[in-house]
C-alpha cells in the first residue's frame, strides 16, 4: 500500500503543496516534500521546503504555482532493483550531478512505466552497502596506494593517510612516488572524479572502513617483524572506532598478529570484537609492475574474526574482483600470504643453489637447468638469478620461518632459502674478485658498469628496496667508480646509493672494466652489444646475471671474460 501521501499536481499552489508535505509516512513522518505528478500518476518533479524558502526569498509568492519553484529533474529509482543496485544506480546519478547521495535526504521510487511507487529513507537502501562508506586507508606505499586508487575507481570515497608530507603533496598533485603500470593516469582520474584524498591528518580522520596497509619491515638485529606501525595505527583506530566499524589488517605480518596484537589494542577502548566492531585479514598478493590489473583479478583471501567480518569485507572486494576465498580463520588467511612468498623463495633458492654448485665445476647453471627441463613434464626447476630481493621475498619467508612448528627444529626452509638467496650480491663479488685476480687488475680501482638497479625487471618496477645490486654496491668501499643504468629507476633514486647515474648507455661502456646485468628488464639487451663494448676497458668482464645475452658471440671477442650464473670465460 502506497505510505507516502504527498503526491501533487504541476498546477498547485504553492500554499496548497505546503498542506500536502504533512504527509504521513505510517510510523514514520517524512515532512518538507512532495511528489509532482501528471494525470497518468507518472513522476514529473519534486518540491522540497528549500525549494519554496529559497522562491519566497526571490518575491515568489505562495498564491503562485508550484512550477515557479520545483526541481523537474528528481532522483528517481526502480522499486523492482534490489538495495545495492538501487544504491549503485544513485550513486551514478549523484555522481553525474557531482553531489553526494545524501544531498537526496529522500528517495523516490517508480515502476517499470515511471510511475511513482513511494518514497524512502537512504538508510533503507544503503545500509549495508559499501558505496557510502567511508574508507580510510593507512599507507601509501607500494600495497596501500595501488588499492586506494583500484577501489576510488570502483566508485568508493577513499582517504589514503601517509606521514611523509612530500609524498602527500606529490599524491594531491596527481604524482606517485613510485612506478607502477597504470598507476600514474589512474590517480590522476581518480583526483578529478573527487573520488580519493590523501591526508597527513592521522587523528582527526575518521572512517567506517580502515584498511591497514603500513609498513613491517624485519629487524635483522632480534630476528623480529618490527609491528611498531601497525600498534600505532591499531591505537589510533581504538580512539576514534564507533560501532559496527570494519578493521581489515592488509600488511604482510606473521601468524596471530591480527588475533594477538591488533584486536587486544582495539579492544582496549572497551568495544568488543564481532560485537562491537568486525576485523577481518585481507592478504595482498600482487606483484609489483601489475598491482592494478591484479587487484582486478586476483582471488581476495580473507579471512575474518568472525561471519560478519568476512561477509563485509567480501563486500568491499567485490567492488573490484568477484573471485573471494572465505578461509576458515584469522591465521590462515595471514599465512596464506607467507606461504605463497615462501614457496617462491624456496623455488628460485633451489636454482640458485644449482648456480653455486654450478660455479665449483664452471657449468653455465642456465644451460643444465634448461637441459634438465627438456622433455621432462613433472616439476621444472626455476631459473637461477644474482639473487632474489625485493620487500616481499627478503621478508615474508623470515616472517614464515618465526610460524610455530610441530617439527622439533620449527619452520627452518624460510631461512634457509633467504640466506641462499641473500648470498647473491657476494657471489656477483666474488666474481669480480676472480675477474681481477686473471686479469691483475685492483678491484678498487675498476669501473663498474651497473646496468639493472631495480630489485627485479621483469614487471617493470622502480623499487629498489632489498635490491641485489644495491647489496652488491655496499660492498664496494668507493661507489664513485660504480655506474648505473636503469630504464625505470630515476636518477634521483640512483645518485641515492652514491653512485654515478648513466642516461645513454653506451656512455657506460666507456672505460668501463666489469659490466653487471643485474635485472631482467627488457630493454638492457635491445642495444648494439659489440659496438658498445668497443669503448670498454680491456679485458672486461661482462656478467650476464639473467642470461640475456648470446655468450658463443660474446666469447668470440677475445677481450671478453663472460660470465653467467655457474659459468665464467676459462682465459
Amino acid at each position: 500500500m502506497e505510505r507516502f501521501k504527498g503526491v501533487i499536481k504541476k498546477n498547485f499552489l504553492i500554499k496548497d503543496a505546503i498542506n500536502k508535505m504533512a504527509g504521513n509516512y505510517e510510523n514514520k513522518f517524512i515532512a518538507g516534500m512532495a511528489v509532482i505528478v501528471d494525470d497518468n500518476n507518472k513522476v514529473l518533479g519534486v518540491l522540497t521546503d528549500g525549494d519554496i524558502r529559497r522562491g519566497i526569498s526571490k518575491g515568489i509568492n505562495v498564491d503562485e504555482s508550484v512550477e515557479k519553484v520545483a526541481n523537474f529533474n528528481p532522483v528517481v529509482v526502480n522499486k523492482d532493483l534490489d538495495k545495492s543496485q538501487m544504491a549503485e544506480c544513485i550513486l551514478n546519478e549523484c555522481k553525474k550531478r557531482n553531489k553526494l547521495y545524501n544531498k537526496y535526504s529522500k528517495i523516490i521510487l517508480i515502476d517499470n512505466q515511471g510511475c511513482f511507487y513511494d518514497v524512502v529513507l537512504p538508510p533503507e537502501i544503503f545500509e549495508e552497502t559499501v558505496e557510502n562508506k567511508k574508507i580510510l586507508i593507512y599507507g601509501m606505499g607500494y600495497i596501500g596506494l595501488t588499492l586506494a586508487v583500484v577501489l576510488s575507481n570502483a566508485g568508493l570515497q577513499i582517504t589514503g593517510i601517509e606521514k611523509d608530507e612530500a609524498v602527500i603533496k606529490d599524491l594531491q598533485n596527481g604524482k606517485p612516488h613510485f612506478f607502477e603500470n597504470g598507476l600514474d593516469s589512474l590517480l590522476n582520474s581518480t583526483i578529478q572524479e573527487h573520488s580519493i584524498q590523501f591526508t597527513s591528518d592521522v587523528y582527526n580522520t575518521k572512517a567506517d572502513i580502515y584498511i591497514i596497509c603500513v609498513g613491517t619491515p624485519f629487524n635483522k638485529i632480534n630476528g623480529l617483524a618490527d609491528l611498531s606501525q601497525i600498534q600505532e595505527v591499531s591505537q589510533d583506530i581504538a580512539n576514534k572506532i564507533k560501532k559496527n566499524d570494519l578493521i581489515i589488517l592488509r600488511s604482510t605480518v606473521p601468524v596471530g598478529t591480527t588475533r594477538n596484537i591488533v584486536i587486544p589494542i582495539i579492544q582496549s577502548n572497551g568495544y568488543k570484537a564481532g560485537d562491537d566492531f568486525h576485523i577481518s585479514f585481507a592478504p595482498e598478493r600482487t606483484v609489483e609492475g601489475i598491482a592494478i590489473e591484479e587487484l582486478r583479478t586476483l582471488p581476495q583471501v580473507i579471512g575474518g574474526f568472525d561471519k560478519k567480518s568476512v561477509e563485509l569485507t567480501a563486500k568491499l572486494f567485490n567492488k573490484i574482483t568477484k573471485a573471494i576465498i572465505d578461509v576458515e580463520s584469522l591465521e590462515e588467511a595471514e599465512l596464506v600470504k607467507l606461504i605463497n612468498n615462501a614457496n617462491r623463495d624456496l623455488s628460485f633458492a633451489f636454482a640458485n643453489e644449482v648456480a653455486y654448485i654450478c660455479e665449483k665445476y664452471n657449468i653455465n647453471a642456465f644451460k643444465l637447468i634448461d637441459s634438465a627441463n627438456e622433455g621432462y613434464i613433472r616439476d621444472p626447476i626455476s631459473r637461477p638469478s644474482p639473487g632474489v630481493g625485493g620487500p616481499c621475498l627478503s621478508k615474508d619467508p623470515l616472517l614464515f620461518s618465526l610460524s610455530q612448528s610441530e617439527f622439533k627444529d620449527g619452520a627452518i626452509l624460510g631461512s634457509a632459502s633467504r640466506k641462499i638467496n641473500s648470498f647473491g650480491a657476494q657471489y656477483v663479488y666474488n666474481k669480480i674478485e676472480k675477474f681481477c685476480e686473471k686479469t691483475g687488475k685492483k678491484i678498487n680501482l675498476i669501473k663498474i658498469f651497473i646496468i639493472g638497479l631495480a630489485f627485479k625487471g621483469i614487471p617493470e618496477t622502480s623499487d629498489i628496496r632489498d635490491s641485489i645490486a644495491v647489496d652488491l654496491i655496499n660492498l664496494f668501499p668507493n661507489e664513485n667508480n660504480i655506474f648505473i643504468k636503469d630504464f625505470i629507476v630515476d636518477k634521483q633514486q640512483i645518485e641515492q646509493t652514491g653512485c654515478n647515474y648513466i642516461d645513454d648507455i653506451y656512455e657506460g661502456f666507456k672505460g668501463t672494466d666489469v659490466i653487471l646485468i643485474m635485472n631482467n628488464h627488457y630493454k638492457n639487451n635491445k642495444f648494439n652489444t659489440f659496438e658498445a663494448l668497443k669503448s670498454a676497458n680491456k679485458p672486461f668482464l661482462f656478467f650476464d646475471g639473467w642470461n640475456m645475452f648470446n655468450q658463443d658471440e660474446l666469447e668470440k671477442n677475445k677481450d671478453c671474460f663472460y660470465s653467467t650464473m655457474g659459468y665464467m670465460t676459462n682465459r
